[in-house]
């Protein structure tokens, strides 16, 4: 099969120069600011994540060839080439192109492109969460579009690594989350567990426990990892509340999980979801993943079948008895991975998502929860727009509300909402960089306060001016942003 995906790329013509400043408040990030972390990952941090993809390529050409034939030699040097000239497209900031190839959601890549803007279709001048995304989307449609490796996840290895390197703290988590009791005090335990996943494991991995600390303890693990230390907002307790409050409701009671990173992190959720399941907050906890390799670590469906197999053949005989729990939960659908969705691996900000895939809209109004998991879940979220950071995270959501959302997030970069009025200016003063460390984290809730008029279809004299598709939440000067087109 040969190459669909035009090799051009028509140079940005825009003679808008880059500021030199960070991001201004009340702006979407952007790679055009060059004190900005957007700046920082297209200019330096995408370049060498595509070189690492080509070398992991071209190590793995020899089982390749023992796989596939010889034949699969053209693909590697089809994919590499390919992915030289999206550098160079990078480097040049050069317009986006659109998609010609198997890509199952071209047409909804295709439609969102050509809308956008012009001046703001290039790499650092479009919004940054536009560009990065579509820079993954278009290194897997290298693979997609070849002969052989159409399902070649370049990232898989890493994932893995990461789990196989954290046995330590898997094997103490395991043991001391085994027959917990239904209490808030144990869940609270468990979202911040699983909020800090990576810090959480390099604690736990490099701790030396004195004799008498009870590996097995959970409260000893959480005292051991100090997680309570960077956490600047904890709406643990609304987050309690409203899976009781619905666990006195008959019928099914789902929460809706949306995932972030594979490897360890994922155990991390997975010992949050089994408890929930286990003590009756949630009848089924739906699994969103994505539907294509992402972002490095996200993770796929395939991660999970992998890790599910890791654990259980486990010589460690806890960790083999919670993969095969994790597989009879599976299996009797009391965790379930949802239908893939490609708008997960899309461009568009969450408070589009009744417009743009009202099937996934709908499915989540049927769960009780969403959780949704990490930095760039928490970016879409938002908008990737630099608000006031006191803004209310309800205000901030822009009529996304689908059901009842929490947000597990550590804090990666300058999107940020919710926080105490001062906090962010306390906390400049004392670190310059505490937005992009990843050393600060929030859980962060807010109830629905839904009605059936949320969906398309419904009367109008229905309608409720909390819902998607009403403006007047947000501030007369940011509603240019609230459009289907990219601003």
């Amino acid at each position: 099969m040969g190459w669909r995906v035009s090799t051009r790329s028509e140079k940005s013509t825009t003679t808008q120069d880059l500021f030199e400043g960070p991001t201004p408040r009340h702006s979407l990030l952007s790679g055009r600011y060059k004190q900005s972390f957007a700046y920082l990952t297209l200019r330096t941090r995408m370049p060498g994540i595509m070189q690492q993809i080509i070398m992991r390529l071209l190590s793995d050409v020899p089982d390749l060839v023992n796989t596939y034939g010889e034949e699969v030699r053209k693909d590697v040097r089809l994919i590499v080439d390919a992915i030289e000239r999206l550098k160079m497209e990078l480097n040049r900031d050069r317009q986006f192109l659109l998609f010609h190839g198997a890509e199952p959601d071209k047409v909804e890549w295709n439609a969102f492109i050509t809308e956008m803007p012009r001046p703001k279709k290039s790499f650092f001048r479009a919004c940054w969460l536009h560009a990065e995304c579509y820079l993954y989307r278009r290194i897997f449609s290298f693979f997609e579009n070849s002969r052989h490796l159409h399902k070649y996840d370049c990232f898989d290895h890493l994932k893995k690594e990461d789990l196989m390197l954290s046995e330590v703290a898997m094997g103490a988590l395991a043991r001391a989350t085994r027959g917990l009791p239904k209490s808030f005090e144990v869940f609270s335990k468990l979202l911040r567990i699983d909020l800090w996943g990576t810090h959480f494991e390099l604690q736990i991995g490099n701790f030396d426990f004195a004799e008498e600390d009870n590996k097995d303890d959970i409260d000893v693990l959480v005292k051991v990892a100090d997680i309570d230390r960077i956490l600047l907002v904890d709406d643990s307790t609304l987050i309690w509340n409203c899976l009781m409050k619905a666990s006195k409701t008959s019928g099914k009671r789902i929460v809706d999980f949306i995932c972030d990173n594979g490897g360890f992190e994922f155990f991390t959720d997975m010992l949050l979801l089994e408890y929930m399941v286990d003590n009756n907050l949630a009848t089924q906890v739906r699994l969103h993943v994505k539907a294509i390799p992402w972002y490095i670590s996200d993770v796929t469906r395939a991660d999970i079948e992998w890790t599910i197999d890791f654990l259980t053949g486990h010589q460690d005989e806890t960790l083999s008895a919670v993969g095969k729990k994790w597989a009879h939960l599976m299996k009797f659908e009391k965790i379930v991975i949802a239908p893939t969705s490609h708008f997960w691996t899309g461009p568009q900000p969450y408070f589009v998502m009744v417009e743009s895939d009202i099937e996934l809209y709908r499915l989540l109004t049927t769960s009780k929860l969403a959780i949704f998991k990490g930095d760039l879940n928490y970016r879409k979220l938002l908008g990737d727009y630099i608000w006031d950071s006191a803004e209310e995270f309800i205000t901030c959501l822009r009529g996304f509300r689908p059901t009842n959302i929490c947000a597990l997030r550590t804090v990666k970069c300058e999107v940020v909402c919710g926080l105490p009025e001062g906090m962010a200016d306390t906390l400049l003063r004392n670190d310059h960089n505490w937005m992009i460390s990843g050393n600060y984290g929030v859980i962060q809730y807010t109830d629905s306060m839904k009605c059936s008029c949320a969906l398309p279809g419904q009367d109008s004299d229905e309608k409720d001016s909390r819902m998607p598709g009403v403006h007047h939440q947000v501030p007369h000067s940011q509603r240019s942003t609230l459009t289907l087109q990219p601003q």
